[in-house]
């Protein structure tokens, strides 16, 4: 039965459930931590990302599997401690105001902070992505087919340190799909276009979570498991914003019912993901394709 549980397609399925509520739970964090300690969120946001950066660390010189799943969590961590609090923190030191977009849409200082922060995020994109030769990113990789660009070739026996691309991952990940959106929006909400854009991206959320399903090995499908749970999560998030739901992620202490089980789906998920490196249940395999 161990054994069987590893096997297609649960391995993928449970790597898009921890992406996606990795997401749930980020908003979730952001939240509480902001409600529950008002006077001292700052401080404590700088400790959350102080932890993430050391559970990052602890998983350098692990093998694939554990330094994977470390840096996903370390890296959400990350996110939420340092760069979340940062926007809304900036935002408010500088008096920073919202814009009105049109009169459904009407952005947030800390959204304004971040979409400050787009030429950041191309360049290191370009410089950490496209010109890193020694890439496995299927994203990065199209890139290069496609434009018949290339860094060169890869240098031989470079060891990856997994904790660190995948904490970058899910960093970048969460970047990006801010960016897209809140940029997306100065189109207008109730724009044609804006809806044509949200169905083709679901629809590519779609076709990822297809090929997600399909990979066998669990630290290879957390790896990819991280834009599919990024992507989908917008698809998700988007319907609210139009009043389809209520946002009951930014609400945890209205709905801890639902937030203590997605956490609880969220850690068994986790140590599905950690039991696969013990002795007789898992593949040990260091190799990765991705």
């Amino acid at each position: 039965m161990s054994q069987a549980i590893y096997k297609k397609p649960w391995p993928g399925i449970v790597a898009f459930t921890v992406a996606f509520f990795s997401q749930w739970l980020g908003h979730s964090a952001y939240m509480a931590v902001h409600e529950a300690f008002e006077a001292y969120q700052y401080w404590i946001a700088f400790g959350i990302g102080a932890i993430g950066c050391w559970i990052v660390w602890q998983g350098i010189d692990r093998p694939e599997g554990p330094a994977t799943w470390l840096g996903l969590l370390g890296g959400l961590l990350i996110w939420v401690g340092w760069f979340e609090f940062s926007f809304s923190g900036f935002a408010k030191l500088y008096a920073v105001e919202g814009f009105r977009v049109d009169d459904l849409y009407t952005t947030t200082p800390g959204s304004n902070m971040l979409q400050a922060t787009m030429p950041l995020m191309v360049g290191l994109f370009f410089i950490y992505g496209m010109f890193n030769r020694n890439t496995k990113c299927n994203f990065m990789r199209w890139f290069h087919r496609n434009l018949r660009f290339s860094p060169g070739m890869p240098v031989r026996n470079n060891q990856r340190n997994f904790a660190r691309i995948v904490a970058l991952e899910i960093i970048f990940v969460i970047w990006f799909c801010y960016l897209f959106w809140l940029y997306t929006f100065f189109l207008g909400v109730d724009s044609p276009l804006v809806a044509g854009i949200y169905l083709v991206w679901s629809a590519w959320a779609i076709y990822l979570l297809w090929k997600l399903v399909k990979i066998p090995r669990v630290a290879h499908a957390v790896r990819y498991g991280i834009p599919v749970g990024g992507i989908f999560w917008a698809t998700f998030e988007m319907p609210s914003y139009f009043g389809a739901y209520d946002e009951i992620w930014l609400k945890p202490f209205e709905y801890p019912v639902t937030t203590l089980a997605v956490l609880a789906v969220f850690a068994g998920c986790f140590v599905y993901i950690a039991r696969h490196d013990r002795p007789g249940i898992g593949s040990h395999a260091a190799t990765a394709s991705a």
